[in-house]
C-alpha cells in the first residue's frame, strides 16, 4: 500500500544542542493507526511536530520526512500550509496552549477554514463538536476557552484537526484529558473518518486497543517497533518490558479506620457561571469532609465540574452559595465572596494544576519554580539561591527529573515533565492539604506510579489530598474513597 508518511533517518537537534531525536525511521500506510509510545521527554512529541515542520525556529533536522508525496524537510511556508490541515490534520498536546483566550470556541474551530481562505459553514463545525460529545454546541461554542473543561477544549480542537478529512491526523496525546469511556469514543470517532491516525500517546491499555502497530520512543530512538499484540505480549527491548509492566494495576491503599482531624470541609457548596437567561451550573450543593492523610478522589466525565469544585476548596474560586472551611477556619462563603481565612495565604493549600505549563512562570528557571513555595511571606527564613539549588535538584530527582537542566525554562521541557516540576513544587511545599487536577493525565504509566507512590507517602505524613482524574484505575489504586461526579452533583 502506498506510504501516507515516511520517516527516514530523522534526527533533531535543537538551537541549544539537545538532540531530541536520533535516526528515527518508520513508515504508515494509508489508513492505519500507528502509536508511538515512551515516557515524557523521549521524544514523541518531536518527532509529530518534525512531521509538519512545526519545529521552533533554528533547530537542525536530518534526514527526509515524506507527507504522502511531499517532503517536509528544507520545505518552504507555503508548502507546509497546503498540507496543515487540508492533508494531515494535527491535535496538540497541550489544549490550553491552542486556543486564543481573547477568542470564542466557535472561531477557533472556523480557523481552520479561514486560514486556507475559506468561509466554514456553522452547520459542519456544530455537527462535528456534537459527534464529539458537545451538549448543545450551537450555544456552548460561543463561549470563551476559559469556561471549557480541559475535555472538552480537546475535543474542539480535534474538530479542527478533522475539518477538511485529512488523509492523516498526528494527534499529540489527544486523549490525556478525557475520562475512559470519552478517550474510546474519540478514538473511535478517529478511526471512523478512514484517515491515518499517528496517535501519541502514554497510555498503553489505550493504544493496544485501537493501534495496529506500535512505535517504543526511548532517549529520542525508535527502540521497538511491531503489531501491537507482538509488543504487547512479547516484548523484546527491556525498557518496552518496563513499559508494558508499568501499566498493570496496584492494590487499593489501606482504608483510615479511626476518626481524623477535618482539613477541608465544604457545606452546600455551589457554583454558577454567567449571568442572565441562561447561567450554567457547575456545582451543586456538594456536602464534603476530608481528614488529615486522607486521599479522596472525584471521577467523572470531563465538564462534569471536578476542577470547579477542586478550585473552591483549594479558595482559587469562591462558591456562589454555601462555605468553605479550612482546618476548621471559614475560609470562603457564598455570602461575602471573599477570602476570610490566614491558612489561605499561609502555604496551607498547594494545587497542581491540570495545565502545567500555564502553572508554570515561563520566565523562570526550573530550580526556581520548585522551590517557590520557600520564599512564602510568611516564612521568616528563606534559603539563599544556592541552597534553593540543592533542594531542587533533590526534589526533582523524587519525581524522575534528575537529568533535567535546573536552569532550563518551562518551554524547553514537555508537558509531562512540566507536570512533574508542579508536583515537585507541591510537595515540597509540605501543605495540609493538596488539591491535585489530573496530576497524571499527561504522564505515562511508569511515571504515574511514581508520582502516585510519593502522593501516598505525603498522605502517610497526615497531608489530605483531594485528586480529580478521569482515570478510575488510578483512583483505584490510590485513594480511600473515590466519590463520582456528574452535571456538578457529587455522590459516593
Amino acid at each position: 500500500m502506498k506510504h501516507i508518511l515516511h520517516f527516514q533517518k530523522v534526527s533533531v537537534t535543537y538551537a541549544n544542542g539537545f538532540c531530541a531525536a536520533r535516526d528515527v525511521s518508520f513508515a504508515m500506510t494509508e489508513g492505519e493507526c500507528l502509536a508511538i509510545v515512551g515516557e515524557s521527554g523521549s521524544g514523541k512529541t518531536t518527532i509529530a511536530r518534525a512531521a509538519l515542520g512545526l519545529l521552533p525556529v533554528n533547530t537542525k533536522i536530518e534526514g527526509s520526512i515524506r507527507v504522502s508525496e511531499t517532503e517536509v524537510v528544507g520545505a518552504g511556508e507555503k508548502v507546509l500550509r497546503n498540507l496543515r490541515g487540508l492533508v494531515v490534520g494535527f491535535v496538540a498536546q497541550d489544549p490550553y496552549s491552542s486556543f486564543n483566550p481573547l477568542s470564542k470556541i466557535y472561531n477557533h474551530i472556523a480557523e481552520a477554514w479561514r486560514v486556507h481562505g475559506l468561509e466554514p459553514p456553522k452547520n459542519l463545525i456544530v455537527g462535528a463538536l456534537e459527534r464529539l460529545g458537545i451538549n448543545t454546541a450551537e450555544k456552548t461554542s460561543e463561549m470563551y476557552p476559559h469556561q471549557w473543561s480541559g475535555g472538552m477544549l480537546q475535543r474542539a480542537t480535534i474538530a479542527a484537526a478533522g475539518a477538511h478529512e485529512p488523509q492523516l491526523v498526528i494527534a499529540d496525546e489527544p486523549t490525556s484529558a478525557l475520562d475512559a469511556n470519552r478517550a474510546d469514543e474519540i478514538l473511535t470517532a478517529l478511526r471512523l473518518t478512514g484517515a491515518a491516525v499517528l496517535f501519541i500517546s502514554h497510555d498503553i491499555n489505550l493504544v493496544a486497543k485501537h493501534a495496529r502497530r506500535i512505535a517504543v520512543c526511548y532517549n529520542g530512538t525508535i527502540v521497538e517497533i511491531g503489531e501491537t499484540r507482538q509488543i504487547i505480549e512479547n516484548p523484546q527491548h527491556s525498557y518496552t518490558k518496563k513499559l508494558i509492566g508499568a501499566a498493570l494495576p496496584e492494590g487499593k491503599p489501606v482504608p483510615i479506620k479511626e476518626p481524623c482531624e477535618t482539613i477541608v470541609e465544604a457545606k452546600n457548596a455551589s457554583q454558577v457561571y454567567g449571568n442572565g437567561e441562561n447561567p450554567v451550573a457547575a456545582v451543586s450543593n456538594v456536602n464534603l469532609q476530608v481528614g488529615r492523610g486522607e486521599i479522596v478522589g472525584i471521577c467523572g466525565n470531563s465538564g462534569c465540574g471536578k476542577s470547579t469544585l477542586l478550585r473552591m476548596l483549594a479558595t482559587i474560586e469562591t462558591p456562589a452559595q454555601g462555605e468553605i472551611y479550612l482546618g476548621g477556619e471559614l475560609a470562603t462563603s457564598g455570602e461575602s465572596r471573599k477570602l476570610m481565612s490566614k491558612k489561605t495565604r499561609s502555604g496551607f493549600v498547594m494545587p497542581i494544576f491540570q495545565d502545567p505549563l500555564a502553572s508554570l512562570d515561563r520566565r523562570w528557571a526550573i530550580w526556581r519554580a520548585v522551590t517557590e513555595p520557600l520564599t512564602a511571606k510568611h516564612l521568616t527564613e528563606k534559603p539563599s539561591r544556592r541552597t534553593r539549588r540543592e533542594i531542587a535538584r533533590k526534589i526533582l530527582r523524587e519525581v524522575g527529573l534528575e537529568t533535567v537542566d535546573l536552569d532550563a525554562k518551562p518551554d524547553r521541557l514537555s508537558i509531562g515533565q512540566c507536570q512533574r516540576v508542579a508536583i515537585a513544587r507541591a510537595l515540597l511545599a509540605k501543605p495540609a492539604l493538596i488539591v491535585a487536577d489530573e496530576p497524571t493525565s499527561a504522564l505515562d504509566a511508569s511515571v504515574s506510579k511514581t508520582i502516585l507512590r510519593l502522593l501516598s507517602k505525603i498522605a502517610e505524613n497526615g497531608t489530605a489530598i483531594v485528586i480529580v482524574s478521569h482515570d478510575v484505575s488510578v483512583l483505584d489504586s490510590l485513594c480511600h474513597r473515590v466519590l463520582h461526579m456528574r452535571e456538578g452533583v457529587l455522590s459516593g
